[in-house]
């Protein structure tokens, strides 16, 4: 009985370890926002996109259908987000699972604006960015997480509070069409 759970236990092992591979942070080449969003404007200017834009302010919320879109304005946040140039004050974990990889950069200092960058891709191509950015000192207080989805959606959500006042909050999202 007891070599019949020893290798049951061994199979889940080995089926679960080779679903998974983390792949050495040497071998993993650093993302560039600049570059890559640069890429994307092109794309989005050559197909002629349209942009769907949701604010919510506290409890308000706008639409607006932008049919002439500034796609270097919509994606500033994206392209201030670059962590390329700043790579030794960046962790790099990478999991690879069949054709998915998700690289994730967590900074390893509390003064970093970008805390945290996660690139997912499939089949080797981006489909989705994650960033978490931070701003926090003795007066103010901020907390950004942007999501963009290539030639799809994009979300920005913000959290601020200033000494004295009220916190606010607020969400944007891009749907692209």
């Amino acid at each position: 009985m007891k070599k019949i759970i020893f290798i049951l236990i061994s199979i889940a092992l080995i089926y679960f370890s080779s679903c998974t591979n983390e792949v050495s942070n040497s071998s993993i080449k650093l993302f560039n926002s600049s570059s890559f969003i640069r890429s994307e404007i092109v794309l989005l200017n050559e197909n002629k996109s349209h942009l769907l834009k949701t604010a919510e302010y506290n409890s308000s919320k706008e639409i607006f259908q932008l049919d002439t879109v500034n796609w270097n304005k919509e994606f500033e946040l994206i392209v201030a987000s670059n962590i390329s140039e700043k790579y030794l004050s960046y962790q790099i974990d990478s999991l690879i699972q069949n054709d998915s990889s998700i690289v994730t950069y967590t900074s390893k200092e509390t003064k970093s604006e970008v805390r945290k960058f996660v690139v997912v891709k499939y089949n080797n191509a981006i489909k989705r960015i994650s960033i978490l950015r931070m701003k926090e000192n003795a007066f103010y207080y901020s907390k950004q997480e942007i999501d963009y989805v290539p030639q799809t959606i994009f979300t920005i959500y913000a959290k601020e509070k200033m000494i004295l006042s009220d916190t606010t909050s607020y969400r944007i999202t891009g749907v692209i069409n």
